[in-house]
């Protein structure tokens, strides 16, 4: 995945609104964009079942990648480009169904309270290194950065 720094517009979008449903929305999207779980989820089927057309036996896995399912043009069109005022809800960022994340509701209003708090303290905020010189956590299961340079 590629990733390329957010516009001005995107933070001003976040820091200047006093609608929440405007943040809670941008924090969707990047929810969506930035898949924590990065490693294959793995799961086992119970039952005999079909999944796109595919016959999956009892007691056979069956892998998912979330990252990319967030990134299905069957979900959103242009799923590689980040667009905080489209509607993203029912992404994958923290799974389906009996196994969704249980702090999943917590993380959303952690990202929806300091985001915009952030960006407002420190309207100035930007990497203080080239976007290609962040390195990123390809070697764990949870997708984040190692260190994040920034200045204001």
């Amino acid at each position: 995945m590629r990733l390329r720094p957010a516009d001005d517009s995107s933070a001003a979008r976040i820091r200047d609104t006093d609608d929440p449903a405007v943040v809670a929305n941008a924090v969707e999207e990047l929810l969506r964009y930035l898949s924590i779980a990065q490693d294959m989820i793995v799961r086992v089927a119970t039952e005999d079942l079909t999944i796109g057309g595919q016959l999956v036996r009892a007691g056979e896995a069956v892998t998912v990648n979330l990252p990319a399912a967030n990134r299905d043009t069957a979900f959103l069109a242009q799923p590689d480009t980040v667009d905080l005022g489209r509607n993203t809800r029912g992404h994958l960022a923290f799974g389906y169904g009996i196994h969704q994340c249980l702090g999943q509701n917590l993380a959303r209003v952690e990202l929806q309270v300091a985001l915009p708090a952030l960006l407002r303290r420190l309207p100035e905020l930007r990497l203080a290194v080239p976007l290609e010189e962040v390195k990123f956590r390809h070697d764990m299961s949870a997708y984040g950065v190692h260190e994040l340079p920034v200045a204001w």
